[in-house]
């Protein structure tokens, strides 16, 4: 399967598995100061209109997130699948918490709407890059590597 093919399905299963977990959290309202949908479409300037935040999630997890990381998992500093995932879930949850926080109107790290916030998104991010990371492994045939004379 070529790179960026395998790079769209990892990001549609991962972002399937986090938009699921999303999904039912706003079902089940266990956790309703996190509504990632809600933030984007604020951001996008549809504070009224929840459908452009889950659209956004939806575009951005599969062919932005799932397309960069299949044209540059090779350049980053780690080489094994679990470690990449966390390390990029980290770094796009500073992201979010500095940047789309508080352009959505959540505040530094979302604090304006509650102190669970940033652990529940910094879970949800972790959970979506490792899945992305473990499901291009698979889909892209990675090839074992050689380590010190040991096939891994």
């Amino acid at each position: 399967m070529s790179s960026m093919k395998s790079g769209f399905l990892s990001g549609f299963v991962a972002t399937y598995v986090v938009v699921s977990m999303l999904a039912m959290n706003n079902a089940l309202q266990s956790i309703p100061e996190v509504h990632v949908a809600r933030t984007l479409a604020a951001v996008m300037g549809y504070a009224d209109r929840p459908a452009v935040g889950w659209i956004t999630l939806m575009v951005f997890g599969v062919f932005l997130f799932g397309g960069l990381y299949a044209a540059f998992h090779q350049r980053l500093p780690v080489t094994k699948t679990l470690p990449k995932g966390l390390l990029l879930g980290m770094v796009s949850w500073l992201l979010m918490m500095v940047v789309f926080m508080p352009l959505g109107g959540a505040g530094l790290f979302g604090l304006e709407r509650s102190a669970v916030v940033p652990l529940v998104t910094l879970v949800l991010n972790l959970i979506y890059w490792v899945v992305l990371a473990a499901m291009y492994r698979y889909c892209a045939g990675a090839q074992p590597q050689r380590q010190g004379g040991i096939r891994t």
